[in-house]
């Protein structure tokens, strides 16, 4: 029945809450030296060779006017322990605050990474494409620093989760 058909964007929004995402915290300085830091699920991998990512960043945060070509940033994926952290960043806190939760350090460069986090991956941002009501980040992989055990935070239907294998 055309009539009870949500709206595109209504589905939209329902289609993605289906779609499990692992949870970063993307991090980087302003030119002064203020760290700044967002939590992040659209985050994926562009290519092998050479190693590069894309995040896609809402033009409204605070983090979006530190983007620049050239700038260096680092995507922390959460460990499933780090659902505080997460929480953190996408806005229970604000500014600098934000970097007393959890095991801050700060890479050669000044960009703030999370010590304890799944895995680090440091990036320069090689390209910027406004789209909407986001620009999608294509950062070239500088460096990346991983944890051994393999356990992510993931995101899915407005909940937080870890994953597990199968068993049959």
């Amino acid at each position: 029945m055309k009539g009870m058909e949500p709206n595109i964007e209504t589905a939209f929004r329902a289609a993605m809450r289906r779609m499990a995402a692992t949870v970063t915290v993307i991090s980087t300085t302003a030119e002064n030296g203020a760290r700044h830091g967002m939590t992040a699920t659209a985050v994926t991998s562009v290519s092998a060779d050479p190693p590069a990512v894309l995040a896609c960043v809402n033009r409204s945060a605070a983090l979006h006017a530190q983007l620049g070509l050239g700038r260096r940033l680092c995507i922390n994926l959460l460990h499933c322990s780090q659902q505080r952290l997460s929480e953190v960043f996408a806005g229970a806190l604000e500014g600098e605050i934000r970097f007393t939760e959890g095991d801050w350090l700060n890479d050669a460069e000044g960009v703030p990474y999370l010590a304890d986090a799944q895995a680090n991956i440091f990036c320069e941002v090689e390209a910027l494409h406004a789209y909407g009501t986001h620009s999608v980040c294509i950062g070239r992989v500088i460096r990346v620093v991983c944890r051994p055990d393999v356990a992510p935070l993931v995101y899915q239907d407005g909940t937080y989760m870890c994953t597990g294998p199968l068993t049959p």
